[in-house]
């Protein structure tokens, strides 16, 4: 009896101080439905062909939401460390100018403790920021665009 004791201890133990992962493209959420998730090959591709350009070997994850109040979209790409994934934020934000792309007002902001890169393009606002190895770029409708990322936000804590 008392090994069972020791094993459903062991066994709690291990769940409590598991983490589990966040989930990253709820089905539902912020009154949008997840309408389509791209993953792997299928995500490098979408990625590398909205650049007309190869620019990721990277894995990458792409959500598509849609719902009564419009749209939003979900670009995740994992790098193999937090360094490397700031390194390309840095990259990335660098190159988006309004010499050279269809994006506007760009400016880093602070949101919920967090140095967020803002710009606008394509009737949309587009959010590009790092969290541990993961780098984000979130597009959605500029009316609710900031509390979208707000909530999203919380997810990730």
């Amino acid at each position: 009896m008392r090994k069972k004791q020791v094993s459903v201890f062991l066994i709690f133990v291990l769940l409590t101080f598991c983490a589990k992962d966040p989930e990253l493209f709820p089905e539902y959420y912020f009154e949008l439905n997840l309408i389509k998730k791209l993953t792997g090959s299928e995500a490098k591709n979408f990625v590398n062909r909205l650049h007309f350009n190869s620019i990721t070997n990277e894995k990458n994850e792409i959500g598509f939401y849609s719902g009564i109040k419009g749209n939003a979209i979900i670009y995740i790409t994992y790098y193999d460390n937090e360094i490397t994934a700031i390194d390309n934020y840095k990259k990335m934000t660098e190159k988006i100018s309004p010499d050279n792309s269809v994006f506007t007002n760009s400016s880093y902001i602070d949101i919920s403790g967090r140095n967020i890169y803002r710009t606008f393009g394509m009737g949309q606002t587009h959010y590009v920021f790092t969290s541990s190895n993961k780098l984000f770029w979130i597009s959605a409708e500029m009316q609710w665009a900031q509390d979208f990322l707000t909530e999203y936000l919380t997810i990730l804590d």
